[in-house]
């Protein structure tokens, strides 16, 4: 007598299903921005500190409460915390610089010697001076970076004429 095999049921696909969605959630921190300098002007270059971060809790300081992230603000009190999001509301993909933007302003282009063009769209804790912060897709390749002194092409966003600086506060 043949025995039958079993069926598997439904939790292959429940794995399948979840595998996707954690792809296809994570698989966005991994294109890179489509970042070129502007034409015609002529690049500044700076010798800066260079370290690199992730997403990851590890890097962000968050903790997670199920699935939910959350940093803590207080002894008994607590925010959600959208990860993967910069302080200028841009989504942190690979080109996303973090520098002091009192002197490089949310906009700036970089080019740094072995990871490509930036933009500066986040700020970061203890970013303070010649200091920038590139973002990695993941923690492995946030750490291999380490700290490095670069040679860095700055070209800073172009500052509104004063007469524009008016209409746009009117």
């Amino acid at each position: 007598m043949a025995q039958r095999r079993k069926n598997p049921g439904k939790w292959p696909m429940i794995f399948a299903a979840i595998a996707l969605v954690w792809l296809a959630q994570e698989s966005r921190f991994y294109f890179p921005k489509y970042i070129r300098p502007p034409s015609g002007i002529k690049p500044i270059i700076v010798e800066m500190k260079t370290t690199s971060y992730c997403h990851c809790r590890r890097c962000c300081s968050y903790n997670w409460f199920l699935f939910i992230p959350y940093q803590k603000t207080g002894a008994l009190s607590f925010r959600l915390k959208p990860v993967g999001i910069t302080s200028s509301g841009a989504m942190a993909r690979p080109g996303t610089i973090a520098a002091d933007t009192s002197i490089y302003p949310y906009g700036t282009i970089m080019h740094i010697p072995g990871y490509g063009y930036g933009r500066v769209e986040d700020t970061g804790g203890a970013i303070k001076g010649q200091h920038l912060d590139l973002y990695r897709p993941n923690h492995w390749f946030a750490r291999h970076w380490g700290n490095r002194t670069k040679q860095v092409k700055v070209w800073l966003p172009p500052r509104p004429e004063p007469e524009e600086q008016e209409e746009i506060t009117k």
